[in-house]
């Protein structure tokens, strides 16, 4: 819903008829005034709220007659001076045929075409419902108010129907949804898809008798992902034969990031131990084949057999044991805890650690990868097992993209995965580009955030980038993703440490 200020500013533009059409709509009360309070135009919610039949019966009404406090037009005329020719939510208590009401009012001056004030128009809704509930509270009303603006928690209190009867700001801000806004006569339809189908669903298991508490959700609000943990639950205004709907709210996405990057990292260290108790497993037979091939060697020589094809044979078999001893070190220095300690590393280590343990897999999906060489030794703020783990991750974003490529659009396509370096005067970049299926442009800004991924449920908790992105920021530098004609491109940024 538009700003009401700009509202009213709107209207000036219109045709009468069209803007008659265009205020009866409204779910405000829309009135014009002169400067004396003559009522001069109304809608006829403006007739409903201030108890009258027909149109006619408010036209050159004194608005300032209506105020229960003797100097409220004052006071509301003063506000608008203050601000400038205009004022929100002014609130005030009035009195008309059937009875005392409250309400609150949003208004602009108007101006002729010499800038001089002639008119007052405003919008204006019922707020004796809210006021009636806060009253009732008497002194315990004042401290919740306050208490709702200084915690940390969303509050809201509804009517069944989905009405609005108080919000304060953390609620609005957690739902997405402006002051305007929540002021619709069922805030349930101006909710996003997704949100407005986990409302329906628990007011309507509370209305059933089962009051929800304490639930957790992921929910999507403006395009970001959030977790809520939220409480909905009837409360009875001993005043009131209606009841109402008590809801709370509250962020709990960073102990949520917490608690995930908990199981996650009890994961990989499950994995590094098994794969710590694998590698010393291989390492056995690995030495007794490698002895093996000694021995044949030493007994072809003896007795006079090792021709061309023998030595080339006994070569390839002695390169493959090597080849796997490489990847066994390396299984064995990943699956180790990083020592803060060790708080520099050179990248061409943590590169070619990272394409030995992953060059193999690569080549089973047909996808190639290429490192970049430096021209000569550098050396970064960064634990090499942490940056490891940062190329890794990369590496295995880029080669799922490719996958995901061949699965939707051509299982032809040959992979490539490139790792660039350029050493600068104080720093050096790494990018690993692909030819995947990119990054949908609805989570270019959010594709560091924890929980997002592109990849189907199941297959990924979304932590991955967030983990590395918080290495690579720890240690002085950058991680984001920078445009290409197509697949991905992801840039490292670090600062060199200075050489002694």
């Amino acid at each position: 819903m538009p700003d009401k200020l700009a509202l009213i500013t709107d209207l000036q533009s219109l045709s009468y008829e069209d803007a008659i059409a265009f205020i009866n709509h409204l779910p405000f009360a829309y009135y014009r005034a002169d400067l004396d309070g003559r009522v001069l135009a109304a809608s006829s919610n403006a007739v409903q709220i201030f108890g009258y039949g027909r149109v006619e019966e408010i036209m050159n009404v004194k608005l300032g007659d209506y105020y229960v406090e003797p100097d409220g037009r004052e006071r509301f005329m003063a506000a608008l001076v203050e601000g400038e020719g205009a004022v929100e939510n002014f609130e005030a208590e009035m009195r008309g045929p059937k009875g005392n009401f409250w309400v609150a009012t949003t208004a602009k001056l108007i101006y002729d075409t010499k800038n001089t004030p002639i008119a007052v128009e405003g919008l204006t809704r019922d707020i004796s419902e809210q006021r009636r509930i806060f009253e009732s509270l008497g002194q315990d009303g004042r401290f919740f108010r306050a208490f709702t603006s200084a915690a940390g928690l969303g509050v809201s209190i509804l009517k069944t129907s989905g009405q609005v009867v108080f919000a304060n700001e953390q609620i609005l801000n957690l739902l997405g949804i402006s002051r305007a806004d929540s002021e619709a006569s069922n805030i349930t339809t101006i909710m996003e898809p997704e949100l407005r189908l986990l409302t329906e669903t628990s007011m309507a298991k509370v209305l059933g008798g089962s009051p929800e508490h304490l639930q957790e959700a992921l929910i999507t609000v403006k395009g970001k992902k959030t977790w809520l943990s939220y409480s909905l639950f009837l409360m009875d205004d001993p005043t009131s034969k209606e009841s109402y709907l008590c809801a709370t709210a509250q962020d709990i996405s960073a102990r949520k990031t917490q608690e995930l990057q908990l199981i996650q990292s009890s994961k990989l260290a499950s994995i590094g131990e098994l794969a710590a108790g694998i590698a010393h497993e291989i390492n056995q037979p690995l030495n007794v084949i490698r002895l093996a091939t000694v021995n044949l060697r030493n007994h072809f020589t003896k007795t006079s057999a090792l021709d061309d094809k023998a030595e080339d044979t006994l070569a390839r078999i002695n390169n493959q044991i090597e080849r796997a001893g490489n990847i066994v070190r390396q299984l064995l220095l990943y699956g180790r805890e990083a020592d803060d300690t060790e708080n520099y590393c050179d990248p061409a280590v943590a590169l070619e650690n990272s394409a030995q343990m992953i060059q193999q897999t690569l080549k089973v999906d047909n996808i190639s990868l290429t490192v970049g060489k430096l021209p000569q030794p550098v050396a970064l703020p960064c634990n090499l097992t942490k940056l490891e783990q940062v190329i890794m991750n990369l590496i295995g974003n880029a080669k799922d993209s490719i996958l995901d490529h061949r699965k939707n659009t051509d299982d032809t396509l040959a992979g490539h995965i490139v790792i660039a370096v350029n050493c600068g005067a104080d720093h050096l970049k790494i990018t690993v580009t692909d030819n995947g299926l990119g990054i949908p442009a609805d989570l270019r800004d959010s594709i560091m955030e924890p929980f997002v991924t592109t990849k189907e449920v199941g297959a990924g908790t979304g932590l991955g980038l967030s983990v590395s992105h918080g290495i690579v920021t720890a240690a002085g530098g950058t991680l984001q993703f920078v445009d290409v004609p197509s697949g991905a491109c992801a840039q490292i940024i670090m600062p060199l440490v200075a050489q002694t």
